[in-house]
């Protein structure tokens, strides 16, 4: 019984190193990409689609998770909102909140 459960917390053990390698590799795929992201979302709209594509596969794998795909969406929201309010006024949106004084 006690060689069991040895083997089961190796497993789990292994499971979450798995796991958690997994997600960092999300989040800094979606992080190196932030630079590259336009100011307002009105700019994202008039790119192509695969460039933005692109920017959400950094390691060129040709296809995009549903993690990357959120976490990129999430840092786009974090970038357009400028006074960090957690909402996005129409200014923010179109990307005209830094034209105003």
């Amino acid at each position: 019984m006690s060689g069991w459960r040895s083997a089961a917390r190796v497993a789990a053990l292994a499971f979450a190193v798995v796991a958690s390698s997994s997600f960092v590799r999300v989040v800094q795929a979606a992080d190196a990409s932030q630079d590259k992201m336009p100011p307002s979302y009105a700019k994202l709209m008039k790119m192509k689609p695969m460039d933005v594509m692109h920017m959400m596969d950094p390691e060129k794998k040709g296809m995009v998770s549903k993690e990357e795909f959120m976490k990129f969406h999430e840092a786009m929201f974090e970038k357009m909102d400028k006074n960090k309010d957690s909402q996005l006024s129409r200014e923010e949106w179109l990307g005209e909140i830094h034209q105003r004084p």
